[in-house]
């Protein structure tokens, strides 16, 4: 089997573990909006039973629940929808600001409550081109990564700047940061510094595989106890 066969299946092997992660909290995330659902169509065959002659318009607040349960669900399915495209090619026009969102919106069952999401995106228009189901897969990756280091309360900021050609993406948080040693392993294969069973060790190293096939770049910049900050560049037309 050649080098890249390998990696093809490594790729795809790591994101089926990470698709397996995410589902339970993907479920419960899901069944929030559900809830919204539920409450509303209750609201409107109780209303119905004891006001049947009253107008319609007295029902919008049920009416609106339900939508917004809709609408909320569509949201999640969409972001696994985008997550789980296949494909080698890298030839599509996409938004790396919606690829960011959507990987958060996967997470959001493990951020609220704990972690502030600050985002500054650019406002410059640019055309990025590659393959979407794999940048999820490198953010989702390096997004993931950012949320276990952070063991309390604490905060990831997001910032997006062009320039010269190259958009880059820098994800810093609070959490507790990589040594000096660790800092210069972190893309090997099967290095992880997570407990036995929650980490493969192959996810930035899978993350920098694709960057590569993107002609993109990642750097990693770490105190301990203070948090790290992941630079990614990936070339853009402007």
């Amino acid at each position: 089997m050649s080098l890249k066969e390998t990696q093809k299946q490594l790729v795809q092997s790591e994101k089926m573990a990470s698709i397996g992660v995410l589902a339970a909290g993907v479920a419960h995330e899901i069944n929030n909006p559900l809830n919204f659902i539920q409450g509303g169509v209750t609201g409107i065959e109780n209303y119905f039973k004891e006001h049947p002659d009253d107008h319609k318009s007295n029902i919008e607040l049920f009416i609106n629940a339900i939508k917004e349960g809709v609408s909320r669900a569509a949201e999640i399915v969409s972001g696994l929808n985008h997550y789980s495209r296949t494909g080698d090619i890298i030839s599509n026009s996409v938004n790396i600001h919606t690829i960011i969102d959507n990987c958060l919106l996967l997470l959001q069952n493990r951020t609220k409550d704990k972690i502030e999401i600050i985002k500054e995106y650019t406002d410059k228009t640019y055309t990025l081109v590659g393959n979407e189901g794999n940048l999820h897969q490198a953010i989702l990756n390096i997004l993931s990564n950012a949320v276990q280091s952070i063991h309390d309360k604490g905060t990831i900021s997001i910032n997006t700047v062009i320039e010269r050609e190259q958009i880059r993406i820098s994800f810093s948080d609070t959490g507790c940061g990589i040594n000096e040693v660790n800092l210069n392993k972190i893309l090997d294969p099967f290095f992880t510094t997570k407990e036995s069973g929650k980490g493969t060790g192959l996810g930035l190293f899978i993350t920098f595989n694709i960057l590569q096939e993107h002609e993109g770049k990642i750097k990693f910049e770490s105190k301990l106890s203070e948090g790290t900050t992941v630079i990614i560049e990936l070339p853009v037309r402007l």
